[in-house]
């Protein structure tokens, strides 16, 4: 039974997450580089939803790999070494490179408000007033604070978690339904309706690890999970309820139930299926989720770049076809990047910290981390 562990549909939900988020990015790049601004469709800017995804597979991943890990001695510090190692070490090659470009040229970095960066929780991955200086990063802050939480819920025995994912829901619905968004950032992060979407990524992990033990299960059922998922997010994409908002400030529940809820549905139908191997993943899919983490880190910037040159060689008037050109190259380096980074930082990164990482932490399954 150990196959229904091993799940590439999580491995290519990642992929597809950060795909989205590159086809959301996209718009603003098209925006600031290409004159042929109608070129991308509009349903790009739904792309920003892999964020929601991203969190969605963070809190399935996250129960399916510590299954058995619950109420454990000692198991909490294994934890929380294994996230730091996988999240930081990579991520500072980035923060690093970034840092490097703000010193010679900080009017390149975080124009959006004024070049306004805070070093030191940029670096670490803590809640600050302003965006990190590696922008894409502030959806690594959620990540961080989802972890500490899971850690906690790590020293229950198994009985208890269910109750324990249960009250956070509670207490996150309760928060956003009565309070405003606090001004301090750290309450900000720690009552995000973000953390929905984890919890409901987790909920969905402990159903799993039920419904996959039966030896058979009515296709119609998974069939019938994935209508409503594509339901509650055909619904949030009609209703409005992904917009233009300041996603990093708050997002509504009616986000986080549709899109967050929706996710959740169409994961742990396809999880189920392939664990009854009636589902075929795409590799294509499967090798971007592998990179995926590389490919969120990296993105902005090889947009950027690939921008600042096309503007250097005084393309921008060369009409549609021009813009397909700049596109199919824009989008053949962003994959190139996440793949010569995935191989040549990534993985050797992952390989050095591995003596201060408990082995069962590595290949149980495709780590999560939002990845956003």
């Amino acid at each position: 039974m150990d196959h229904v562990y091993k799940l590439s549909s999580l491995q290519a939900a990642r992929g597809l997450a950060a795909l989205m988020v590159v086809a959301f990015h996209s718009l603003f790049i098209s925006a600031k580089y290409v004159e042929s601004k109608n070129l991308l469709p509009e349903i790009f800017s739904f792309g920003q939803t892999g964020v929601d995804l991203f969190f969605v597979i963070s809190g399935f991943v996250m129960i399916i790999a510590f299954r058995n890990k619950f109420g454990k001695k000692g198991e909490i510090v294994n934890f929380l070494k294994g996230r730091f190692f996988r999240i930081y070490p990579t991520y500072w090659i980035y923060f690093l490179a970034v840092f490097l470009v703000f010193q010679i040229k900080p009017e390149m970095m975080n124009g959006s408000q004024g070049g306004n960066v805070d070093l030191t929780t940029s670096l670490l991955l803590l809640p600050a007033s302003t965006l990190p200086l590696l922008m894409v990063a502030w959806s690594l802050i959620h990540e961080v604070w989802f972890y500490l939480v899971f850690a906690v819920i790590l020293l229950l025995p198994s009985k208890w978690v269910l109750s324990a994912f249960s009250f956070w829901l509670f207490a996150i619905i309760c928060a956003s339904s009565f309070t405003t968004t606090p001004d301090n950032p750290y309450l900000r992060v720690m009552t995000h309706a973000f953390s929905l979407e984890f919890i409901f990524g987790a909920l969905a992990g402990i159903a799993y690890l039920k419904l996959s033990k039966r030896p058979t299960s009515s296709p119609l059922a998974a069939a019938l999970m994935a209508l409503a998922g594509l339901g509650a997010i055909t619904f949030a994409l009609r209703a409005g309820a992904v917009d233009g908002s300041d996603v990093i400030q708050s997002i509504s529940l009616e986000r986080a139930f549709a899109v967050g809820g929706g996710y959740t549905l169409l994961l742990l139908a396809s999880a189920l299926q392939e664990s009854h191997n009636r589902l075929k993943v795409f590799g294509f899919l499967k090798s971007v989720g592998d990179m995926s983490y590389s490919l969120y880190l990296s993105h902005i910037l090889t947009l950027s770049v690939c921008g600042r040159v096309w503007l250097s060689l005084g393309y921008t008037g060369s009409g549609a076809w021009g813009a397909m050109v700049f596109w199919a190259t824009s989008y053949s380096a962003v994959l190139l990047v996440a793949y010569l980074s995935y191989r040549l930082i990534e993985t050797p990164l992952l390989a050095l910290t591995t003596s201060y990482r408990k082995p069962k932490l590595v290949k149980t399954l495709p780590t999560a981390e939002g990845d956003t």
